[in-house]
């Protein structure tokens, strides 16, 4: 999936939220700006960090996901 484009809405929109968020977002903060499901969500960031477009660092117990 290298350099692949994205191109459906919910990685658009968590793109979208990711680089307007300074210091990344949760998986519980994304559903609840997106009003996506946590599912959609998660699949969204499986693409994106495919795509090598999003990465995550792990703090404590969560994930906070940031785009590249």
């Amino acid at each position: 999936m290298k350099g692949k484009k994205i191109s459906n809405s919910p990685e658009k929109k968590i793109a979208k939220i990711l680089k307007n968020s300074g210091g990344g977002r949760t998986i519980t903060e994304l559903t609840e700006i997106s009003q996506l499901s946590r599912s959609a969500v998660r699949t969204a960031l499986a693409r994106l960090e495919g795509s090598k477009t999003a990465t995550y660092r792990t703090i404590g117990m969560a994930k906070v996901y940031l785009i590249k």
